[in-house]
């Protein structure tokens, strides 16, 4: 995932600075610091976070230097994806119904991450003519 900052220097874009970035996870453990951001183009700076965890929330900030002073000088921003990971997981991993079940699989195929007991209107187990899913 690439962390975006824009600096500007009272409202102007800002070019040429050698910014670092510094990431928490919400449960104050921090996970990047102060590494230098890349230069885009027209103030925007970029930062490969390459240990990035869907399934975790973020704060982060950005920092363009002493060369900025006040309000111009950081950027921050979070995150607010956690659980996006498992969602990904059931769209693209293994799925199969089994003895009146949906099970949807990790990525090994074989941990099964959430099973569902299927069910008709009549709230009956069953396999075919489903209507219903219930957590199991």
């Amino acid at each position: 995932m690439n962390i975006i900052a824009f600096f500007t220097e009272q409202g102007i874009p800002k070019t040429g600075l050698s910014p670092t970035v510094d990431v928490w996870t919400v449960d104050r453990s921090q996970v990047v610091t102060a590494q230098t951001m890349t230069e885009v183009a027209g103030g925007f700076y970029y930062y490969d976070f390459t240990t990035y965890d869907e399934d975790e929330d973020y704060c982060m900030r950005a920092d363009g230097t002493a060369t900025l002073t006040g309000a111009d000088r950081y950027v921050f921003s979070t995150n607010e994806t956690g659980g996006v990971g498992k969602i990904l997981k059931i769209e693209k991993n293994k799925w199969e119904i089994v003895n009146n079940q949906m099970i949807f699989y990790d990525d090994d195929g074989t941990t099964a991450l959430y099973t569902f007991d299927l069910k008709t209107k009549s709230d009956v187990p069953t396999e075919r003519d489903v209507f219903k899913r219930n957590p199991a």
